[in-house]
């Protein structure tokens, strides 16, 4: 018999971790579909972490997840034997200020891909991507946050992804679909918007570098603590968790450590030659802020082996590098709020 690839279906291919994991995945073996938003323009974070043959060898496929039968014909199409369920609203201060959207979008968006894959009787694999956010601010005793730790979420971002976290547990129990689901503690690397706080204290250091503003970063809360990991060790974990997790158990994906985020600022500023003053910025705190994070991965390590490998210095230095080489190109940086 002829040896066929195992085809796989990354939605949100057009976020942040979408070009990693399908990096990935093509390094597995598998044939690899991605969706992208129809409508919206993209432009690939191509550079010297992201081959150009990411973009060739993934089959692009534009979809607007809330339309039920474009959904249920994008399965039907594809027959995928394993789905990344990654699309979705990623920014917390954009669901405050959208809180139906991203609803409509997170929620129903994974409503009607499972249901999809459960009336066509697919048999697929299923990695549901919720996030550490769902368990809201730690209790004493409760860091690090184990996956037993009730979901307390603290803002309709995070409260969308428990939803659609319970949700994947009811599905599991369908015959045929194995779901695992991953909750990630905060992730950066090159490519990620400058909507987040690391590549905005990336680009803004940069800028500096090359001249480009004055030699000041505007900054939010730095008091925070987070559990941060490169997000080439997530997109391991989330292939391994799909090989080896069992149906309908979650998993969480982090260092099991904490840095404060003026720790992250320092290490930034530090790979820039000039002196660089900080400003507070009010309109950058959040509505709601979890004190720290920090997560234990010891039950995704204990069934699959993963460990994050790559340091956070490095991350940082990777993610310094690519806003560096951006502006040094001439290249805009726009503001990607959704990773569907």
């Amino acid at each position: 018999m002829r040896n066929m690839k195992v085809s796989a279906l990354v939605t949100g291919f057009d976020g942040f971790v979408g070009p990693y994991l399908a990096q990935r995945l093509l390094s597995m073996g598998r044939k690899v579909f991605g969706t992208i938003y129809s409508g919206k323009k993209w432009n690939p974070p191509v550079s010297e972490f992201l081959a150009e043959k990411i973009i060739e060898e993934t089959e692009t496929l534009p979809i607007d997840l809330e339309d039920y039968g474009k959904v249920r014909e994008l399965i039907e199409t594809v027959q995928p034997r394993e789905v990344y369920h990654l699309a979705g609203i990623s920014h917390v201060p954009t669901s405050w200020a959208n809180p139906r959207s991203t609803f409509s979008i997170n929620v129903m968006g994974t409503v009607n891909l499972l249901e999809a894959i459960r009336e066509l009787g697919n048999k697929t694999r299923i990695l549901i991507v919720s996030s550490a956010e769902v368990y809201g601010t730690p209790r004493k005793g409760e860091l690090p946050t184990k996956e037993t730790c009730p979901l307390r979420p603290e803002n309709p971002y995070a409260a969308s992804k428990a939803a659609i976290d319970l949700l994947a547990g009811q599905w599991s129990d369908y015959p045929g679909i194995h779901i695992v689901r991953v909750r990630p503690f905060s992730h950066t690397g090159p490519g990620q918007s400058a909507d987040f706080a690391c590549p905005a204290f990336a680009r803004q250091a940069a800028a500096i570098e090359l001249g480009l503003t004055p030699p000041a970063i505007r900054v939010g809360n730095l008091s925070v603590k987070r559990d941060f990991s490169d997000v080439r060790d997530v997109v391991k974990a989330y292939f391994l968790a799909l090989q080896k997790g069992a149906n309908g158990e979650a998993y969480n994906v982090c260092s099991g450590k904490s840095l404060r985020l003026s720790r992250i600022l320092n290490i930034l500023t530090s790979f820039c030659d000039k002196k660089i003053s900080v400003e507070i910025d009010p309109d950058r705190f959040r509505q709601t802020d979890v004190p720290e994070t920090r997560g234990s991965h010891a039950k995704l390590s204990r069934m699959t082996r993963w460990r994050p490998q790559i340091p956070l210095r490095n991350t940082l230095h990777d993610l310094y590098r690519y806003y560096y080489d951006l502006l040094k190109n001439g290249s805009s940086i726009s503001s990607t709020r959704t990773k569907r």
